[in-house]
């Protein structure tokens, strides 16, 4: 496992809180992320097995998963706007300057799902306590 995967794991285990199901909603969206990014990143090592896992994900596991059922209201927006920011962030990637500053910035939006879980499964102290933290675990050093 890569650095990178064990600050994704720590951030997941943070965020959830201890709730096997949150744990699990994180899980997805963290394996669908990754595959996404793949697809538009490394398109030539993509595999039909790859789609195959993608469409799974979110087409099966994420509509089924009790955590995102019953937080639905809670955890869709956040879907649409980690999207709109990741899209965004890909569209400024290669700019100079200030634009590819906030690229850097607002691709790490999905952070905000996470955080979102961890107020849902612990109320505003848990994930106040928890916030900096995560947010730590995904500082790059890019800039």
């Amino acid at each position: 496992m890569s650095d990178y995967d064990q600050r994704v794991a720590e951030a997941v285990k943070l965020c959830a809180g201890g709730s096997r199901e949150a744990h699990l909603y994180l899980n997805i969206i963290c394996r669908s992320a990754r595959l996404i990014d793949d697809l538009f990143d490394d398109k030539d090592k993509w595999k039909g097995e790859d789609t195959y896992d993608l469409a799974h994900l979110l087409l099966v596991d994420l509509p089924d998963s009790p955590f995102f059922t019953a937080n639905r209201q809670h955890l869709l927006p956040l879907h649409l706007v980690a999207l709109n920011a990741w899209k965004d962030s890909n569209s400024w990637e290669a700019a100079e300057g200030v634009k590819r500053t906030y690229a850097l910035v607002i691709r790490d939006t999905l952070t905000e799902l996470g955080l979102m879980v961890a107020h849902l499964v612990g109320g505003r102290d848990y994930l106040e306590k928890i916030s900096l933290k995560v947010r730590e675990l995904f500082i790059k050093e890019e800039f």
